[in-house]
């Protein structure tokens, strides 16, 4: 009988707590779902930046306008505009600076894999990036200045200043502002140390 009543009175003292205790499991449960959605504790997964930023319309209108260009540089009374005193030496210029394009764009593509920056969301700064923050875009920009100064119509070789010009402004309106929102402070420290277009050391 004794083990009786000791059985029974733990069973009900167990009772006893589970109905004390009970939903507090519950609670408990709630509280930390609404904890985790409300903070920042769990980092969410990176989005991948846009794989085309400024680039379609930058090449788009440079390259038509590049070729518009020599073909009306050659025609007409712009004719008159290529000079057969530096035919040679701006051929050769010309075509050093494709040269050093492609070598940038290859550079950019194959060494510092840019695609793999792009698709993870991170900021490349190593390589090709680290004398230049658009480095496809000075490749574009250089390609069709050397097919300029290779048609060496002169009264063209206003074009460049003029891409280049639009570049900056089209940059400073498009993807400085998205990567400025994206990265904060590390693009800010960035643009200071490293050019926009042309690939030479910052001096800082």
């Amino acid at each position: 009988m004794g083990v009786n009543n000791t059985v029974q009175s733990k069973l009900k003292n167990v009772m006893e707590d589970d109905k004390k205790y009970e939903g507090v499991d519950d609670e408990l449960l709630q509280e930390l779902e609404d904890e985790y959605e409300s903070s920042k504790v769990v980092k969410s997964s990176v989005k991948p930046l846009p794989t085309y930023g400024a680039g379609p319309v930058f090449g788009a209108v440079t390259i038509i306008l590049t070729i518009l260009g020599i073909v009306f540089g050659h025609v007409g009374p712009l004719k008159n505009g290529v000079s057969s005193t530096f035919r040679i030496p701006y051929i050769v210029f010309g075509a050093a600076l494709i040269c050093i394009a492609l070598m940038i764009w290859t550079r950019a593509i194959f060494d510092v894999r840019i695609d793999d920056y792009i698709n993870s969301g991170r900021l490349a700064t190593k390589g090709v990036y680290s004398l230049t923050r658009n480095p496809i875009y000075a490749a574009i920009l250089f390609i069709c200045t050397g097919a300029l100064f290779i048609s060496g119509n002169v009264y063209m070789y206003v074009l460049p200043i003029l891409f280049w010009v639009f570049l900056t402004v089209l940059l400073q309106k498009t993807e400085e502002v998205w990567l400025l929102a994206r990265f904060g402070e590390e693009y800010r420290d960035y643009m200071r140390k490293v050019n926009r277009v042309i690939p030479l050391k910052k001096m800082v």
